[in-house]
C-alpha cells in the first residue's frame, strides 16, 4: 500500500518519520550483526593460525632443549651454579654420561675447584618413546639443578618423518623371520645413511624400499650428522 504524505499532517508526519529512522536503525543493526558474524566465521576458518604437526612440534621442543642447556649456564662459559654438600653455592661443571642401550642420561654436577660430585640428575626414555639425546640431557640437567622439567620435554611427540641419522627399527615380513629366525629374530635396527631413488639407505650397507619398509623410529637424536 502506497502511503500519501501529502494527506498527513504535521504530526503525522512527525511520527511517521521517527518510526522509519527506527526501522532503518533496526534493518541496519540486524544486517551489520549478520555481516559481522559472517566475519568471525571466515576468519576463524581460514584466518587461525594451522595447528603444527606433530613433527613440526617435536622438532621446535628439540631446539628449545638444545637451548636450554646452553640458557642455564653462566655467561662467561658452561658453568652451572648449585650448592655444595654442606650447603654452600658452588659452580660446578656439567658432565653427561649417555646409555643408549639403557635409554638413560646421567648428569653429574661437579665442583670446579674440587671436582667433586655434588648433585645428579636422571633421564629414562620410556619404552614406547624414541630417544632423543638433546631431550634427555636437557631433562637430566634440571633435575640435577633441582629445576622443574617442562611437560614438553616429557610429552613430546613421537616423531613421523625417517631422517637421515635416525636410528630405526624395522620388522622382517614373517616368512623371513621364521626361516631365519635363530639368527635374527623378527625385526632389525639400522641408522638411515641416505635416503635417495625410493630407498632407505642404512650405514650397514643394507637398504629398505620406502613404499614397502615397516620403520618406527627409535632415535631420533642424529649427532653424527650435525643436526
Amino acid at each position: 500500500m502506497k502511503i500519501d504524505l501529502n494527506a498527513m499532517g504535521y504530526d503525522e508526519l512527525i511520527a511517521h518519520g521517527e518510526e522509519v529512522m527506527r526501522m532503518i536503525r533496526l534493518r541496519s543493526y540486524g544486517e551489520g550483526y549478520k555481516q559481522g558474524k559472517f566475519d568471525a566465521d571466515m576468519d576463524a576458518t581460514y584466518m587461525r593460525p594451522q595447528e603444527k604437526s606433530a613433527q613440526a612440534r617435536r622438532d621446535e621442543i628439540v631446539e628449545i632443549a638444545r637451548a636450554d642447556l646452553e640458557k642455564l649456564a653462566d655467561e662467561d662459559g658452561p658453568v652451572y651454579q648449585t650448592e655444595d654438600n654442606e650447603g654452600y653455592p658452588c659452580s660446578c661443571y656439567a658432565s653427561f654420561r649417555v646409555n643408549k642401550e639403557h635409554r638413560t642420561i646421567a648428569c653429574d654436577l661437579r665442583g670446579v675447584r674440587t671436582g667433586e660430585r655434588y648433585k645428579r640428575g636422571i633421564a629414562k626414555a620410556a619404552p614406547s618413546d624414541c630417544f632423543n639425546v638433546h631431550i634427555g640431557k636437557a631433562i637430566a640437567l634440571r633435575r640435577a639443578l633441582g629445576l622443574a622439567v617442562p611437560d614438553e620435554y616429557l610429552n613430546a611427540p613421537q616423531p613421523t618423518e625417517v631422517r637421515v641419522g635416525d636410528v630405526v627399527r624395522g620388522k622382517y615380513e614373517e616368512s623371513y623371520y621364521q626361516y631365519e629366525g635363530r639368527l635374527f629374530g623378527d625385526s632389525y635396527e639400522e641408522q638411515i645413511k641416505e635416503i635417495e631413488d625410493g630407498k632407505f639407505r642404512y650405514m650397514s650397507g643394507d637398504y629398505d624400499f620406502i613404499d614397502s619398509a615397516n620403520l618406527t623410529i627409535i632415535d631420533d637424536s642424529r649427532e653424527e650428522v650435525g643436526e
